[in-house]
């Protein structure tokens, strides 16, 4: 099935608003499979509308409508679509009820009472969130949804009721697993070429591949009538990509982060971790405190930019700092070792470096000395190749040190 995204709004068209819909219906639509290959944003205008939905029947199953249902003289999707189909409209009962609830106290006058109408012969869907009813329709071989304009109540909506509907329609027959693998140290390019036979191959699973958070993610997602077939293929087929990817994999899971790896990681294992931070300015700390249970594992962060707070707050040598500077390989593991020292921590890690705009110490931005003291193991230090922006530095930085610790536990 092939899905064709259609917002209406003037404003849109004028660039005054993002088209943050769009954006959102993409990310679902694939997510439930369903293939889209084109976006059109269209004014506020029947007679174009109609054009643009003729256009779009030439290309799509299914056209996704959102902006226009609204109560104002040029909101007029569900009419002009409409007529288009020679359906005609009705007042959703239940719409109509939430709408007059929420004028209690104020006088609801008839272009309000649009916003309840429907497809006679399609199904509404709720706003849970605003008031304007959604509705859809199917007819010769295709499925109309209209879905309001306003992003809180179009992805409430979609999330609430269409991608059900979606599901019941011909894919209902099939059920959809996905997986999603994490990695960090390859570009999405050289992840892509890396698996490229396994890509022009794809069929049933199917292979997405996105760069988020500065890693990377494979999506994997198996149709069949059996969720239990769908696991066994997603597992043979992560098996075989992480036999090519393995180093730079971290973890499975929608929207997991190499920081959530980390604290999970350390609770298992009864540990706990401290920071030294300089460049960085505490974001090491600050991402693993994003992550709920932290306060388990984080004993403390010490913000050292200077030199006289490397030497009087983790005891990095004076002569260290004066023969080889505070961007170096010997200050790294002093910043560590204090710091595992000062928090009473299993592991300490250490941040120095030159973020940039500019050079210091003679060091080009970029330069980046990175401590993991750890007991019962020596000192190591990490000089990851970076560049880049100062804010690409300083996270690539703290999650370089992040995986270098998962990959050598």
């Amino acid at each position: 099935m092939i899905a064709e995204i259609i917002a209406v709004g003037t404003e849109l068209l004028m660039g005054q608003i993002a088209n943050t819909n769009a954006q959102f219906i993409a990310k679902k639509l694939s997510e439930l499979g369903i293939d889209h290959y084109i976006q059109t944003v269209v004014g506020d205008n029947p007679q174009r509308l109609m054009k643009v939905t003729a256009q779009a029947e030439s290309r799509a199953d299914i056209l996704i409508f959102t902006g226009g249902l609204g109560p104002t003289r040029d909101d007029l999707t569900k009419q002009t679509i409409a007529e288009y189909l020679a359906e005609p409209l009705i007042i959703d009962k239940a719409g109509k009820a939430h709408i007059m609830e929420t004028f209690k106290g104020r006088v609801m006058t008839d272009n309000n009472k649009a916003m309840a109408l429907r497809f006679e012969n399609g199904i509404s869907f709720p706003n849970v969130v605003g008031q304007a009813v959604g509705t859809a329709i199917q007819k010769n071989d295709r499925t109309y949804i209209l879905l309001p304009g306003p992003p809180s109540e179009m992805t409430a909506m979609f999330q609430h009721y269409v991608v059900d509907y979606l599901l019941s329609m011909e894919q209902a027959q099939l059920r959809l697993n996905s997986r999603y693998l994490h990695y960090f140290g390859i570009g999405e390019s050289q992840l892509a070429a890396t698996i490229d036979d396994f890509i022009m191959e794809q069929t049933n699973p199917s292979i997405a591949i996105y760069f988020g958070d500065y890693a990377v993610t494979v999506r994997l997602t198996a149709a069949g009538p059996d969720e239990a077939e769908n696991e066994d293929k997603l597992d043979e087929l992560s098996k075989e990509l992480n036999q090519r990817l393995g180093e730079y994999y971290y973890g499975q899971g929608e929207g997991l982060g190499l920081n959530q790896v980390l604290v999970s990681y350390l609770k298992d294992q009864n540990k706990t971790i401290a920071f030294a931070e300089s460049f960085t300015g505490g974001l090491a700390a600050k991402k693993l405190v994003d992550v709920p249970g932290a306060s388990a594992v984080l004993n403390g962060s010490a913000v050292t930019y200077t030199g006289e707070a490397k030497h009087h707050v983790l005891g990095v040598k004076q002569e260290t700092l004066d023969t080889v500077g505070m961007v170096s390989p010997g200050t790294a593991i002093q910043m560590a070792e204090g710091a595992r020292k000062l928090y009473n921590s299993d592991i300490a890690i250490s941040f120095t470096g030159v973020a940039g705009p500019d050079p210091m110490e003679g060091k080009d931005v970029g330069t980046v000395y990175i401590g993991i003291a750890e007991k019962g193991k020596e000192t190591r230090v990490l000089q990851p190749n970076l560049r880049g922006r100062r804010e690409n530095i300083q996270y690539r930085s703290v999650y370089t040190a992040y995986f270098d610790v998962l990959k050598n536990k």
